[in-house]
């Protein structure tokens, strides 16, 4: 399922333990077999972006700024900085244009 997501295994595994993605049945092996209806519903929710918005990662943003990607996520972790998304995964995807009026309003001061 992993791959027909285009995630990892990791991030499936997390889904579950979170209670996000609920397995149809465990086999004796320990295998997890999912409702495609349910994978579908999991699938949707990983490409959710807000209206307009044109997401980016974080590298994506750091090069943007033109820092580092722990100087961008420092920034976060301490307020000055916030992300428009953060995937199950806790990864986090920031508006390109919302980064880009961010870095206009700081040249213009």
């Amino acid at each position: 399922m992993a791959a027909r997501l285009g995630v990892s295994q990791a991030t499936v595994a997390r889904a579950v333990a979170r209670g996000v993605l609920r397995a149809a049945l465990v086999t004796p092996g320990g295998h997890r077999r999912f409702n495609v209806a349910d994978v579908e519903l999991y699938a949707a929710s990983l490409q959710d972006e807000p209206e307009g918005a044109k997401l980016i990662t974080t590298g994506q943003a750091a090069r943007l700024l033109g820092v580092s990607q722990p100087t961008l996520n420092r920034a976060v972790r301490r307020g000055k900085l916030q992300p428009t998304l953060t995937t199950p995964g806790g990864h986090r995807r920031f508006d390109s244009a919302e980064l880009s009026a961010a870095l206009l309003y700081e040249d213009a001061q």
